[in-house]
Protein backbone atom coordinates (compact mmCIF):
# COMPACT_ATOMS: atom_id res chain seq x y z
CA UNK A 1 0.00 0.00 0.00
CA UNK A 2 1.39 3.38 -0.91
CA UNK A 3 2.24 5.24 2.29
CA UNK A 4 0.90 8.58 1.04
CA UNK A 5 -2.59 7.22 0.57
CA UNK A 6 -5.31 8.32 2.97
CA UNK A 7 -9.09 8.52 3.32
CA UNK A 8 -9.17 11.10 0.49
CA UNK A 9 -7.58 8.69 -2.02
CA UNK A 10 -10.10 7.25 -4.49
CA UNK A 11 -11.26 3.69 -3.87
CA UNK A 12 -10.42 2.93 -7.49
CA UNK A 13 -6.79 3.85 -6.86
CA UNK A 14 -6.63 1.52 -3.87
CA UNK A 15 -7.72 -1.42 -6.04
CA UNK A 16 -5.40 -0.42 -8.89
CA UNK A 17 -2.42 -0.56 -6.52
CA UNK A 18 -3.55 -3.69 -4.66
CA UNK A 19 -6.25 -5.98 -6.03
CA UNK A 20 -6.72 -7.47 -2.55
CA UNK A 21 -8.47 -4.25 -1.54
CA UNK A 22 -11.36 -5.30 -3.75
CA UNK A 23 -12.48 -7.97 -1.29
CA UNK A 24 -12.56 -5.48 1.59
CA UNK A 25 -14.66 -3.08 -0.46
CA UNK A 26 -16.95 -5.94 -1.57
CA UNK A 27 -17.55 -6.97 2.05
CA UNK A 28 -18.51 -3.38 2.88
CA UNK A 29 -20.62 -2.97 -0.29
CA UNK A 30 -18.42 -0.05 -1.39
CA UNK A 31 -18.50 0.41 -5.17
CA UNK A 32 -14.94 0.56 -6.51
CA UNK A 33 -15.68 0.06 -10.22
CA UNK A 34 -18.41 2.39 -11.49
CA UNK A 35 -17.96 4.47 -8.34
CA UNK A 36 -14.18 4.28 -8.39
CA UNK A 37 -13.69 8.03 -8.08
CA UNK A 38 -15.31 8.06 -4.64
CA UNK A 39 -13.15 8.07 -1.49
CA UNK A 40 -13.21 5.88 1.63
CA UNK A 41 -14.21 8.94 3.61
CA UNK A 42 -17.25 9.64 1.43
CA UNK A 43 -18.25 5.97 1.12
CA UNK A 44 -17.98 5.42 4.87
CA UNK A 45 -19.96 8.58 5.59
CA UNK A 46 -22.80 7.28 3.40
CA UNK A 47 -22.80 3.90 5.19
CA UNK A 48 -22.16 5.10 8.75
CA UNK A 49 -18.72 3.47 8.94
CA UNK A 50 -15.47 4.73 10.48
CA UNK A 51 -13.11 5.65 7.60
CA UNK A 52 -9.91 5.48 9.67
CA UNK A 53 -10.75 1.92 10.69
CA UNK A 54 -11.29 0.92 7.07
CA UNK A 55 -8.04 2.62 6.06
CA UNK A 56 -6.26 0.58 8.72
CA UNK A 57 -7.67 -2.65 7.28
CA UNK A 58 -6.51 -1.69 3.80
CA UNK A 59 -3.00 -0.87 4.95
CA UNK A 60 -2.67 -4.31 6.51
CA UNK A 61 -3.12 -6.00 3.14
CA UNK A 62 0.02 -7.23 1.49
CA UNK A 63 0.92 -6.32 -2.06
CA UNK A 64 -0.16 -9.25 -4.27
CA UNK A 65 2.58 -11.17 -6.06
CA UNK A 66 3.04 -10.60 -9.79
CA UNK A 67 1.73 -14.07 -10.63
CA UNK A 68 -1.47 -13.38 -8.68
CA UNK A 69 -2.38 -10.32 -10.67
CA UNK A 70 -0.15 -8.30 -12.96
CA UNK A 71 0.71 -4.70 -12.16
CA UNK A 72 -1.92 -3.29 -14.50
CA UNK A 73 -0.77 0.28 -13.97
CA UNK A 74 2.52 -0.58 -15.70
CA UNK A 75 0.88 -2.09 -18.80
CA UNK A 76 0.38 -0.13 -21.99
CA UNK A 77 -3.19 0.35 -23.19
CA UNK A 78 -2.77 -2.45 -25.76
CA UNK A 79 -1.28 -4.83 -23.19
CA UNK A 80 -4.10 -4.07 -20.78
CA UNK A 81 -6.74 -4.93 -23.39
CA UNK A 82 -5.09 -8.32 -23.87
CA UNK A 83 -4.92 -8.86 -20.11
CA UNK A 84 -8.63 -8.05 -19.72
CA UNK A 85 -9.57 -10.41 -22.52
CA UNK A 86 -7.49 -13.32 -21.23
CA UNK A 87 -8.37 -12.91 -17.55
CA UNK A 88 -11.92 -11.56 -17.46
CA UNK A 89 -13.51 -12.20 -20.85
CA UNK A 90 -12.46 -15.85 -20.87
CA UNK A 91 -13.78 -16.30 -17.34
CA UNK A 92 -17.18 -14.81 -18.24
CA UNK A 93 -17.54 -16.91 -21.39
CA UNK A 94 -17.27 -20.05 -19.26
CA UNK A 95 -18.96 -18.83 -16.07
CA UNK A 96 -22.15 -17.30 -17.49
CA UNK A 97 -23.50 -20.50 -19.10
CA UNK A 98 -22.30 -22.58 -16.13
CA UNK A 99 -24.11 -20.36 -13.61
CA UNK A 100 -27.20 -20.27 -15.81
CA UNK A 101 -27.43 -24.07 -15.80
CA UNK A 102 -26.85 -24.22 -12.06
CA UNK A 103 -29.48 -21.56 -11.41
CA UNK A 104 -32.04 -23.50 -13.44
CA UNK A 105 -31.26 -26.62 -11.40
CA UNK A 106 -31.64 -24.82 -8.07
CA UNK A 107 -34.81 -23.05 -9.20
CA UNK A 108 -36.35 -26.37 -10.22
CA UNK A 109 -35.53 -27.94 -6.85
CA UNK A 110 -36.16 -25.01 -4.50
CA UNK A 111 -38.34 -22.53 -6.39
CA UNK A 112 -41.44 -23.58 -4.49
CA UNK A 113 -39.89 -22.69 -1.13
CA UNK A 114 -37.82 -19.73 -2.30
CA UNK A 115 -39.74 -17.35 -4.53
CA UNK A 116 -36.73 -15.04 -4.74
CA UNK A 117 -35.07 -17.56 -7.06
CA UNK A 118 -37.45 -16.63 -9.86
CA UNK A 119 -36.45 -12.96 -9.58
CA UNK A 120 -32.81 -14.02 -9.31
CA UNK A 121 -33.09 -15.95 -12.57
CA UNK A 122 -34.68 -12.95 -14.30
CA UNK A 123 -31.98 -10.57 -13.06
CA UNK A 124 -29.14 -12.95 -13.90
CA UNK A 125 -30.58 -13.51 -17.38
CA UNK A 126 -30.62 -9.75 -17.97
CA UNK A 127 -27.00 -9.56 -16.82
CA UNK A 128 -25.94 -12.38 -19.13
CA UNK A 129 -27.84 -10.87 -22.07
CA UNK A 130 -26.00 -7.59 -21.45
CA UNK A 131 -22.52 -8.97 -20.83
CA UNK A 132 -22.16 -11.40 -23.73
CA UNK A 133 -22.69 -8.80 -26.50
CA UNK A 134 -20.68 -6.33 -24.40
CA UNK A 135 -17.66 -8.64 -24.58
CA UNK A 136 -18.13 -9.00 -28.32
CA UNK A 137 -18.17 -5.23 -28.84
CA UNK A 138 -14.99 -4.84 -26.83
CA UNK A 139 -13.20 -7.65 -28.66
CA UNK A 140 -14.33 -6.69 -32.17
CA UNK A 141 -14.47 -2.90 -32.00
CA UNK A 142 -12.93 -1.04 -29.05
CA UNK A 143 -9.92 -3.17 -28.12
CA UNK A 144 -8.66 -3.73 -31.70
CA UNK A 145 -8.95 0.02 -32.29
CA UNK A 146 -6.90 0.76 -29.18
CA UNK A 147 -4.22 -1.72 -30.25
CA UNK A 148 -4.17 -0.37 -33.80
CA UNK A 149 -3.68 3.21 -32.67
CA UNK A 150 -0.89 2.18 -30.30
CA UNK A 151 0.90 -0.01 -32.87
CA UNK A 152 0.90 2.84 -35.36
CA UNK A 153 2.45 5.07 -32.68
CA UNK A 154 -0.35 7.53 -33.11
CA UNK A 155 -1.19 7.48 -29.44
CA UNK A 156 -4.71 6.54 -28.45
CA UNK A 157 -6.59 9.48 -29.91
CA UNK A 158 -9.57 10.05 -27.66
CA UNK A 159 -11.74 11.28 -30.51
CA UNK A 160 -11.35 7.93 -32.29
CA UNK A 161 -12.48 5.88 -29.30
CA UNK A 162 -14.74 8.33 -27.47
CA UNK A 163 -17.95 6.90 -28.90
CA UNK A 164 -17.27 3.23 -28.10
CA UNK A 165 -15.97 4.14 -24.65
CA UNK A 166 -19.14 6.07 -23.84
CA UNK A 167 -21.20 3.02 -24.78
CA UNK A 168 -19.02 0.79 -22.59
CA UNK A 169 -19.38 3.13 -19.62
CA UNK A 170 -23.16 3.10 -19.85
CA UNK A 171 -23.18 -0.68 -20.10
CA UNK A 172 -20.84 -0.93 -17.11
CA UNK A 173 -23.30 1.12 -15.06
CA UNK A 174 -26.11 -1.21 -16.10
CA UNK A 175 -24.09 -4.30 -15.13
CA UNK A 176 -23.24 -2.71 -11.79
CA UNK A 177 -26.93 -2.11 -11.06
CA UNK A 178 -27.82 -5.72 -11.93
CA UNK A 179 -25.04 -7.05 -9.70
CA UNK A 180 -26.39 -4.94 -6.83
CA UNK A 181 -29.82 -6.47 -7.39
CA UNK A 182 -28.33 -9.99 -7.38
CA UNK A 183 -26.57 -9.26 -4.08
CA UNK A 184 -29.85 -7.98 -2.65
CA UNK A 185 -31.86 -11.00 -3.82
CA UNK A 186 -29.29 -13.42 -2.35
CA UNK A 187 -29.04 -11.44 0.92
CA UNK A 188 -25.34 -10.98 0.39
CA UNK A 189 -24.87 -14.50 -1.04
CA UNK A 190 -25.96 -16.19 2.22
CA UNK A 191 -27.35 -19.65 1.46
CA UNK A 192 -30.68 -20.44 3.20
CA UNK A 193 -30.61 -23.02 5.98
CA UNK A 194 -32.41 -25.53 3.79
CA UNK A 195 -30.09 -24.89 0.83
CA UNK A 196 -28.53 -27.98 -0.74
CA UNK A 197 -24.96 -28.26 -2.01
CA UNK A 198 -26.02 -26.94 -5.43
CA UNK A 199 -27.68 -23.96 -3.74
CA UNK A 200 -24.43 -23.23 -1.87
CA UNK A 201 -22.39 -23.61 -5.04
CA UNK A 202 -24.71 -21.24 -6.91
CA UNK A 203 -24.24 -18.48 -4.36
CA UNK A 204 -20.47 -19.07 -4.28
CA UNK A 205 -20.35 -18.78 -8.08
CA UNK A 206 -22.48 -15.63 -8.05
CA UNK A 207 -20.27 -14.00 -5.42
CA UNK A 208 -17.14 -14.72 -7.47
CA UNK A 209 -18.92 -13.41 -10.57
CA UNK A 210 -19.63 -10.16 -8.74
CA UNK A 211 -16.02 -9.75 -7.59
CA UNK A 212 -14.50 -10.61 -10.96
CA UNK A 213 -16.89 -8.36 -12.90
CA UNK A 214 -16.26 -5.47 -10.51
CA UNK A 215 -12.50 -5.89 -11.06
CA UNK A 216 -13.09 -6.16 -14.80
CA UNK A 217 -15.06 -2.90 -14.88
CA UNK A 218 -12.55 -1.20 -12.57
CA UNK A 219 -9.65 -2.04 -14.88
CA UNK A 220 -11.48 -0.48 -17.80
CA UNK A 221 -13.14 2.55 -16.16
CA UNK A 222 -10.35 3.55 -13.79
CA UNK A 223 -7.20 2.35 -15.58
CA UNK A 224 -7.60 1.64 -19.31
CA UNK A 225 -9.83 4.58 -20.16
CA UNK A 226 -7.69 6.93 -18.08
CA UNK A 227 -4.56 5.76 -19.93
CA UNK A 228 -6.31 6.68 -23.15
CA UNK A 229 -7.49 10.04 -21.86
CA UNK A 230 -5.31 11.07 -18.87
CA UNK A 231 -6.94 14.50 -18.66
CA UNK A 232 -10.37 12.94 -18.00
Amino acid sequence: MKTHWNIQTSVGEFVTDNALCAETFEDLSIDFCCGGDSTPEKACEEKGLEPEGILGQLKLLEKPEVDQDVDIDQLTSAQLTLHIESKHHEYLKKALPRISDLLNKVLSAHGGQHSELKDLKTTFTHLREDLEPHLMKEERILFPLIRKLESQELGTHMQAVAGPIQVMLMEHDRAGDLLKEIRKLTKGFVTPDDGCQSFQLLYTELKFLETDTHLHIHKENNVLFLKINPSN
